[in-house]
């Protein structure tokens, strides 16, 4: 265990998790099985251009991008500002392509010939492919050059802090929703740590309502190590 906060690192285990398994689903999808392909279109991009939906996967990314840009870049700018700027940068350019990515499944759950959405599924998945590396070279660029940074100019406790502001604007579906996919992506070590935190700070309906998503999500030899490393 590190003892130190990282602000970046297990919620992007909880988004490679979302895109690793949205990867298989379009690369696997039967894009003339009409029924199929509107349930994929449905969890990829619902709701996207509100970014409100719990289950759209390209709305937790939009939502994840503006609360860095909005709480976390403008604390990290007073020591790291090119690197924020060329993140922010970074921001504007994915959600150029999440938007295409939105506006293409939309445009093929219109046509009518099943061929015709295959071939537009092709082109789907290939958008996607191109997103998904772009996103992974980006989070993993926060997490090699921004969290050093971070950690050299800013207590635990202010982190903390602003995680707790970010966690604030959260609506409770969106929360947990993004929890699901977080904690069974964390290994033991930061599970432990995150659920000793959660234990520390948050009120017992909380700490009940993670602890319960855990045990739901989590591989069971893992959590039944985080329940005897942390007392739940």
């Amino acid at each position: 265990m590190t003892g130190r906060e990282d602000l970046f690192t297990p919620v992007h285990k909880g988004l490679r998790s979302m895109l690793y398994g949205l990867s298989n689903r379009l690369q696997t999808n039967d894009f003339a099985d009409v029924s199929a392909t509107s349930a994929l279109i449905r969890d990829l991009e619902d709701d996207f251009a509100l970014a409100r939906s719990a289950g759209c996967i390209l709305c937790h990314f939009a939502n994840h991008a503006h609360e860095e840009d909005a709480v976390v870049f403008p604390v990290a700018a007073r020591f790291a500002n090119r690197l924020v700027t060329d993140l922010i940068e970074d921001h504007h350019k994915l959600m150029v392509r999440e938007l295409a990515i939105a506006k293409s499944g939309h445009e093929l759950l219109g046509l009518a010939a099943p061929e015709a959405r295959i071939q537009a599924g092709i082109r789907l998945n290939q958008m996607a492919n191109q997103l998904f590396a772009e996103y992974i070279v980006h989070m993993n660029r926060e997490e090699d050059e921004l969290v050093p940074l971070m950690r050299e100019n800013l207590a635990d406790a202010e982190q903390a802090a602003i995680r707790g502001s970010v966690i604030a604007k959260f609506p409770p579906d969106r929360f947990f929703a993004l929890l699901s996919w977080m904690l069974p992506s964390l290994n033991v070590n930061e599970l432990s740590e995150l659920l000793a935190s959660v234990k520390q700070s948050a009120p017992p309906p909380v700490v009940k309502a993670i602890s319960d998503l855990a045990a739901a999500r989590v591989d069971p030899t893992r959590w039944n190590e985080v329940k005897h490393r942390v007392g739940i």
